[in-house]
């Protein structure tokens, strides 16, 4: 029964109180109300977590070395002659003698028709 009475007088004195609020606030010229366009409660997502797995041992991978090849001195399988100038067998200057006299004759053959042609002898 004691428990009753209590719950009776707590509730008459929250509506005490909610009258006793109203009656100030009307002269004060406040206002209040509830917005329905006002998220819920967002309750957030914990962060994600990361379990390391234990440690494990084992053996690493087995490396292997490749033998170099051997090596071999030997001399080049060709041999080129190095690159220059190679004169042929018969030269320009054996001919000299040659060449000035057939310039000489046609020189003169040039000059005979230039200057000859036109003459009555």
């Amino acid at each position: 029964m004691a428990h009753r009475t209590f719950l009776k007088l707590a509730a008459a004195s929250v509506i005490a109180a909610g009258a006793l609020c109203a009656a100030a606030s009307a002269s004060a010229g406040t206002s209040w109300s509830i917005g329905v366009n006002v998220p819920g409660v967002v309750v957030s997502e914990p962060a994600p977590v990361y379990y390391e797995p234990a440690p494990v041992y084992s053996r690493p991978a087995p490396i292997y070395y490749q033998p170099a090849p051997p090596v071999r001195y030997q001399p080049p399988a060709y041999y080129a002659p190095p690159a220059g100038y190679y004169e042929r067998e018969s030269r320009w200057d054996e001919r000299r003698a040659e060449r000035q006299e057939w310039r000489r004759r046609e020189w003169a053959r040039e000059h005979y028709r230039r200057y000859h042609e036109d003459r009555d002898d």
